[in-house]
């Protein structure tokens, strides 16, 4: 009764009884073939990660704004701790919570980095990399980077040594309100530079220390999160081509420092003098000729590497730094007990001639508690960068498909009242054990250079230098905004938030 039904509604009468039966044989064999497919797609469909509709070709990136860690943090409440928005042609996955993120982020499927986040620097060297290759790059660099002393002894002198040089520009303003910005940027890139090529640029390199300088600023801001270029990365090259917004002159700054590093490794290849320099490069060019006399052909060593990896190292430090001690000279002017705390502990342990070292840090935890709490408070990289899942990943009930984005809301970690009592107060105790002698260096849902194996690779250059730096400063300084105004902290953002530009006093201690 039930065949001939199917058999009527089909019209099937229309054929002959032997084709009306195989073509109903057919039918259900595609309708039991396709069920499973149907119901699979059901399934994604039911736990695929929630999140706002946007709009057409763009999805919802017109939404955003310039805060997207605040915004995404805001949808938190309607859409949970994993969000997922289109933007442009990609799907992209937000991480608005600790656990979740650590989750994630640890998930072997979620180590790969996104193929467009650099692709404007050219060959971005290990960071860019994925699978072995990554292993193996990032293994020999951090290895390479051990073994030279990082945060010790030659890499400490040449902070110590800019870092002098740097208080002495200070100390020829005379308590003058004055933007230190630009000395500042000019003092970071002329130490991280040094830490990367092995020597000092001179005085007659002025011109390699501003390329530095300006080749930080346009390579991560025209990168940031929310920047169309970025989304939708096809539109860069229409922006160099038709000279919009300024991309061409970015894209021939990039060129000219990559052109610069290019020029310090053939230095190290020619120059007696530098190639029995201990330094990075001569390391990683005495490894490319041992891999080239061998048998292993399926290797990523290489000058274009070696010279992305100097390129991203020094992004993933100079920025960030400048950035971190904005924040700091900042805050320190808001809060002049805490600066007052710093400055009695500094001397209080380290006396006249002393000088805060990285692996001394224990010895300050006041300090470098301070340090710490700026960059949760600062977040001073709201969104990690971003991963691509190549495999679907389970989180929290959802499925986080295959191919799509993924980027962890590190400010919104940094600002989880789940975590942090008051997370809008600028509070350093919150690193330091009760009877404040001993700092508490690992506490839930504090991640400033990321969490899993592709952390920020530049994180201790980063921290040496902060704490270098800053502690100098308020050891010779007293920094304080001009009578009758207050520290400003309207951000510039891009990749990493910086603070807009303000005139600060730096008053010389028993001057």
């Amino acid at each position: 009764m039930a065949s001939e039904v199917v058999y009527n509604y089909y019209n099937f009468k229309n054929f002959s009884p032997a084709i009306g039966s195989l073509l109903l044989v057919i039918g259900s064999f595609a309708f039991w073939k396709l069920l499973p497919r149907v119901l699979q797609w059901y399934d994604s469909r039911r736990k695929r990660v929630p999140g706002p509709t946007g709009l057409p070709l763009v999805g919802y990136l017109p939404f955003l704004g310039n805060e997207p860690h605040k915004k995404f943090w805001e949808m938190r409440e309607k859409y949970g701790d994993v969000i997922g928005i289109d933007v442009g042609r990609k799907f992209l996955v937000v991480l608005n919570e600790y656990k979740v993120m650590k989750e994630v982020l640890c998930h072997p499927a979620a180590l790969n980095r996104a193929p467009d986040l650099f692709r404007h620097l050219g060959h971005s060297g290990f960071v860019s990399e994925n699978g072995e290759r990554w292993i193996e790059q990032r293994r020999y660099s951090m290895t390479v980077a051990r073994d030279l002393g990082l945060g010790r002894g030659q890499w400490q002198n040449l902070v110590k040594e800019e870092t002098v040089n740097f208080l002495l520009k200070l100390r020829q303003l005379k308590g003058k309100p004055t933007d230190i910005s630009h000395e500042l940027a000019i003092s970071l890139a002329s130490n991280i530079i040094s830490l990367l090529i092995g020597r000092r640029l001179s005085e007659d390199e002025a011109e390699k220390l501003q390329l530095s300088v300006n080749y930080s600023d346009v390579a991560l801001i025209y990168m940031g999160p929310s920047n169309p270029t970025t989304i939708v990365p096809a539109l860069r090259k229409v922006c160099e081509v038709f000279k919009i917004a300024g991309y061409d002159k970015a894209m021939k700054i990039i060129q000219s420092f990559s052109s610069f590093i290019k020029e310090e490794i053939n230095r190290h290849k020619i120059s007696r003098s530098f190639q029995d320099v201990p330094d990075f490069i001569n390391s990683y060019l005495v490894k490319i000729s041992e891999m080239s006399s061998s048998n292993d052909m399926n290797h990523g060593f290489s000058e274009t590497t070696l010279e992305g990896t100097l390129n991203l190292l020094f992004l993933a430090s100079s920025d960030t730094i400048f950035s971190s001690l904005g924040w700091l000279f900042r805050l320190m002017c808001e809060h002049k007990d805490i600066q007052d705390k710093v400055y009695a502990e500094l001397t209080d342990v380290l006396g006249k001639d002393g000088e805060a070292r990285y692996e001394g840090r224990e010895k300050i935890p006041y300090t470098f508690a301070v340090i710490m709490e700026a960059q949760r408070y600062g977040s001073i990289v709201p969104l990690s960068g971003s991963r691509i899942a190549f495999d679907d990943i389970p989180v929290n009930g959802y499925i986080i498909p295959k191919g799509s984005e993924i980027t962890a809301n590190l400010w919104a970690l940094h600002h989880d009242p789940s975590y942090w009592d008051e997370p809008g107060e600028f509070r350093p105790e919150r690193f330091l054990t009760d009877d404040g002698t001993k700092l508490i260096r690992h506490l839930s849902s504090y991640a400033p250079f990321s969490v899993g194996r592709r952390n920020c690779p530049g994180e201790t250059i980063a921290w040496m230098e902060i704490l270098s730096y800053f502690s100098e400063v308020i050891r010779n300084f007293e920094i304080s905004t001009p009578l009758g105004l207050k520290p400003e902290f309207k951000i510039v953002n891009g990749l990493v938030s910086r603070l807009a530009p303000q005139a600060l006093c730096f008053k010389e201690r028993n001057a």
